[in-house]
Parts: C-alpha cells; structure tokens; sequence
C-alpha cells in the first residue's frame, strides 16, 4: 500500500477510503483487467461480421494477452491470492468460451461452420489450443515460429469446424494473410 500511495502521490488514508486492504485492491484490479478484455473482445466481434475472421482476432488477442502475462505475477498471485487468482482465471475462461460458442453459432448461421458440431466439446478444445503459453514447453519443436505454429493450429481448426464454404473462404483469406 506504501507503494500504490507513493506512486499515485496520494496518502495511504485516501487509497483505504477506496480500498479495504490491499486483497481489495488487488481485487479490483484483476476485476478491471478482466473488465478490460471482455470489452475489447466485445469490440473485436463487432468490428468483424465473418465468423472465422472474428474467430482468428479473438484468437490472436487471447494469445497476445497470454503471452503479456508476466510470470513473476503468475507466481504472485497463486502464492500470495490465490482464491483471487483462481476466481478471475475461472471468470475468464468462461467469458473466452461464451465468445467461442457466439462465433461458432455465428458460423452456423451464415453457413460457413458445419452444423453438427458440439458447440461445448468444440469450444472447450479450441480454448486449450488458445492456451498456447503451455505450448512454450516445445520451443524447440517449434523452430519455425510462432507465427506459423499459430497459423497452423489455426488451419487445422478450421478445416474441422468449416463447411466447404467456410473453407473456401479461410484459403482466400489464408493466401492473402501469407502474402
């Protein structure tokens, strides 16, 4: 708390006016972070009306945010919060599988996605796959890249999930973004 007062140039009896103690405001902070995401995720769907190219934003803005997490927070919070840590984990899981059974229903309806998927088993296995943090473990399996690791994944998803149309799309789509 001598830290967040400092830095904000503000007394420590004006953050506790605020703030419980420093849990709440760790809380709050997670609670914002997550806040944060959720409205640029929001966003991100709105901005692209074509389910698998709203599906490859998504997918890159959770992965950007995996790989932005510092690990020495990680370690943080599970040791120090972890009821905090494991509740916003369990919250943002949630809201990242939400947004992939939209975009699934999304692909249905404009008939690019194949109709007789299982919205919870397919959404719940692309979610692992966004988890690509756990994949750092292969580093060296993967002297290519991220990039064409990513793109990889990608491709293989959608070619599972896609009708024909879906498919066609994602190859025009695919050259232009290889190019």
């Amino acid at each position: 708390m001598d830290d967040i007062a400092r830095e904000l140039k503000k007394s420590k009896k004006t953050l506790y006016k605020h703030f419980e103690n420093k849990e709440d405001v760790v809380y709050q902070v997670a609670q914002f972070e997550i806040k944060n995401e959720f409205s640029e995720l929001t966003k991100l769907c709105i901005r692209h009306e074509h389910a698998i190219n709203e599906l490859l934003m998504i997918s890159k803005y959770i992965i950007q945010r995996n790989f932005s997490i510092n690990s020495s927070l990680i370690f943080s919070m599970t040791k120090y919060y972890p009821h905090i840590w494991e509740g916003i984990m369990r919250e943002r899981k949630e809201s990242i599988l939400n947004f992939i059974k939209q975009n699934i229903q999304k692909g249905i309806e404009q008939n690019i996605y194949r109709i007789d998927i299982n919205f919870n088993v397919i959404s719940i296995f692309y979610s692992f796959l966004l988890d690509i943090k756990s994949i750092e473990m292969y580093n060296d399996e993967f002297k290519d890249g991220f990039e064409k690791v990513f793109n990889l994944i990608f491709m293989y998803h959608i070619r599972g999930i896609a009708t024909q149309n879906g498919i066609e799309y994602f190859e025009k789509q695919f050259i232009k973004l290889n190019n």
